[in-house]
């Protein structure tokens, strides 16, 4: 019995399906902090600090892992279909989109983490409307640039399926 490799153009789509996954995911996780803005704002400064120190954990280990797994994907992909200029291009705004978020993540986030995370129980920083803004405004723009990537993967896989 002969058995016949899967095309490049199957090999492709799954790889950009897998991506547009994990670009989706990504995107909730950023999505349950917008949801979460309203209420999170309300919060007296010392339960605003206990839930952030606490809740967010799987935030940082399996969601860092998928959304550091979603940008690698995107920059494969924008790779495999470097010859196709019609895909090429959303696929690598998407790759774009991402990045930018991850650099917003890394240059205003991890700050505001850190600041968080060295504080003694019960201890309430000076600035802490402007760290919790901060924090809380920057998921918000993380939300916004993966909502585009996923935009932009979607159209291109469309695109691709139509031909």
């Amino acid at each position: 019995m002969q058995t016949t490799a899967t095309p490049p153009t199957t090999a492709v789509r799954r790889w950009h399906a897998a991506t547009l996954l994990l670009v989706a995911l990504t995107m909730g996780l950023e999505f349950a902090h917008v949801l979460e803005l309203g209420p999170r704002l309300g919060y007296p400064p010392e339960l605003y600090l206990r839930v952030t120190n606490s809740l967010y954990y799987g935030f940082g280990t399996v969601g860092a892992v998928i959304y550091v797994g979603s940008i690698a994907a995107a920059g494969v992909l924008t790779w495999l279909v470097r010859r196709r200029r019609d895909v090429l291009v959303p696929v690598a705004s998407a790759l774009v989109a991402q990045a930018a978020a991850l650099v917003t993540w890394l240059t205003l986030i991890t700050p505001v983490n850190a600041r968080f995370r060295a504080l003694a129980p019960g201890e309430v920083p000076p600035d802490l409307n402007a760290l919790r803004d901060q924090w809380e405004y920057t998921h918000a723009l993380g939300f916004v640039l993966f909502a585009v990537a996923f935009l932009f993967l979607l159209g291109a896989l469309l695109r691709k399926a139509d031909r």
